[in-house]
């Protein structure tokens, strides 16, 4: 039987269909399923925090996300969040964290402290004040994925308190990798809008690639840019890699009282 045109372009559409379309849907659940089982284990090492911060004369009240990296309740979260001062530089006056706790999944507030700011990294490690009576869920760094350029990242997230603080999930890629002057990912910038900063990153594999912080960018200081997106405008989120929090960890005394 000979097909007429109109016939041919329809068994090549179905045939395109079978071969390109139904493979990447498929691969689309298989992402899917990942991320789950990534949620599913390290979510609950996700935490609100809820900071009283003195600036301006004032008290400002902030919530923001950590990611806990012990079972003793060590967490990193990203410095500007509490101390939007460190961002600036200069010119934006002292800000003091009078308070900060840690809101766990089933609502438990565990008064915390900072005990160790890294300005250049946008990161600060937080832990609870008194030693607590159990282990809390965390995910490991050492643990942790090098992950190439437009590969799957997954990253945990909550939605904070006035939406009850239930748990999120954000599926974006590595759209670059900076490698000076320290290793560094660039996941899809409107990723922060989704998810926040201070949340762990993950690779399909289920171990964590690093934590979502906000990089200040600083450019030639002779020329206005306007390439490179955010970073044109002196900021990019990225993600820190795992290895490079362990760095800074076995080099401060401050995480081994």
């Amino acid at each position: 039987m000979k097909l007429l045109p109109k016939d041919m372009f329809r068994f090549v559409y179905c045939m395109l269909f079978a071969v390109v379309i139904i493979p990447s849907l498929g691969h689309g659940d298989e992402i899917a399923e990942l991320s789950k089982t990534i949620m599913e284990q390290g979510q609950e090492a996700v935490v609100l925090t809820k900071t009283v911060l003195e600036m301006f004369d004032s008290e400002r009240k902030v919530e923001g996300l950590a990611s806990v990296i012990n079972k003793e309740g060590l967490a990193v979260i990203s410095l500007t969040s509490i101390d939007p001062a460190s961002f600036y530089r200069s010119g934006f006056g002292e800000v003091k964290v009078k308070d900060i706790k840690m809101i766990l999944s089933d609502n438990t507030e565990i008064p915390s402290k900072v005990v160790l700011r890294d300005p250049e990294l946008d990161l600060a490690f937080i832990k609870p004040i008194e030693k607590i009576d159990r282990d809390l869920n965390f995910v490991s760094l050492f643990e942790h994925t090098i992950p190439q350029m437009l590969d799957h990242i997954v990253v945990l997230s909550r939605l904070g308190s006035a939406l009850s603080n239930v748990p999120s999930i954000s599926i974006a890629r590595v759209q670059a990798i900076i490698e000076k002057p320290r290793t560094m990912y660039v996941p899809d910038p409107f990723i922060v809008l989704a998810s926040g900063m201070g949340t762990p990153v993950f690779a399909l594999d289920g171990n964590i690639i690093g934590i979502l912080l906000m990089r200040v960018t600083r450019g030639n200081e002779s020329y206005q840019s306007d390439v490179g997106g955010l970073s044109g405008l002196g900021m990019l989120p990225i993600i820190l890699p795992a290895q490079e929090i362990i760095d800074v960890m076995e080099k401060a005394p401050e995480l081994k009282e």
